[in-house]
């Protein structure tokens, strides 16, 4: 696994041609997706994209301790705003665009404030930092064509520690969603990748707040970043079962969060 006790992760600044990518799949609720950085402070695990976004093994090595901030998002995304009109868009599949570096920076915000232009029929932005409740008041602008996703994966702060040690708390990610339930935007708890947690539990936490929540299953691509291990030494595997699946599935059904659409989305946030 990484020494997570290493400091700030390292920032560089680059130039691209364009952020936005058409949809490659992975059950991307969009056309497009659009992301402001390269690499995520929050160094995740079980991330995906470093397996299918970055071939560069070093930064695949040093994942969580890097982000590169693209510094010309905002003239890059105003050249490709015709194409966007009337379309769906998957913001933050790769990176989180609320990691630290954003509010700092306010590159997610700038996007947002461009995307407003093009009145997407559907914007999903997906999440697990608090400080997506900075730009409520861009976000409301939207109306219903928004949706923000806030990963909540497991009920356990022992369980989050151990896959998502520079992450958010849980606590401030559940606040994060009563405050745009509040301000009148609809939120949504993403479970996935799903972690070992006690299913009634989550459940429990998650009701007050979201109307509604989505599953999606833990998946390994060779070096995982240490994922299996986790399981493996902390005595999880059960967790890994289609058992503990449906647990939760039909707790969160019970809750009245999962319907049939969101037991069969699959998750692009991993």
């Amino acid at each position: 696994m990484k020494d997570e006790r290493r400091g700030p992760p390292t920032v560089t600044e680059i130039s691209v041609k364009s952020v936005v990518t058409g949809s490659r799949g992975f059950g991307s609720p969009g056309d497009y997706t659009i992301n402001p950085y390269r690499g995520c402070a929050h160094g995740c695990v079980y991330c995906y994209a470093t397996k299918f976004v970055y071939d560069d093994l070093s930064k695949r090595a040093n994942w969580g301790h890097w982000v590169e901030v693209k510094t010309n998002a905002a003239d890059a995304l105003l050249k490709d705003l015709p194409k966007l009109f009337g379309a769906s868009i998957f913001f933050g599949s790769a990176t989180d665009p609320y990691q630290p570096i954003e509010t700092k920076l306010g590159l997610t915000r700038q996007l947002l404030e461009i995307l407003l232009m093009a009145h997407p029929a559907k914007l999903h932005l997906q999440t697990r930092s608090p400080h997506v409740t900075r730009d409520i008041d861009v976000l409301q602008k939207f109306g219903d064509a928004l949706t923000v996703g806030i990963s909540i994966p497991t009920d356990s702060e022992v369980v989050r520690r151990a896959f998502e040690p520079r992450a958010p708390s849980l606590a401030r990610r559940i606040k994060a969603g009563k405050l745009l339930r509040d301000a009148g935007i609809r939120a949504e708890a993403t479970v996935a990748p799903l972690l070992p947690c006690t299913p009634e539990r989550l459940a429990a936490k998650l009701s007050p707040v979201f109307e509604r929540a989505w599953v999606g299953r833990i998946n390994f691509y060779g070096d995982d970043g240490g994922a299996r291990e986790i399981y493996a030494a902390r005595g999880w595997d059960r967790f890994l079962t289609a058992a503990h699946e449906s647990a939760v599935k039909a707790a969160l059904r019970n809750a009245g969060l999962l319907s049939k659409a969101g037991e069969k989305r699959e998750s692009m946030t991993q």
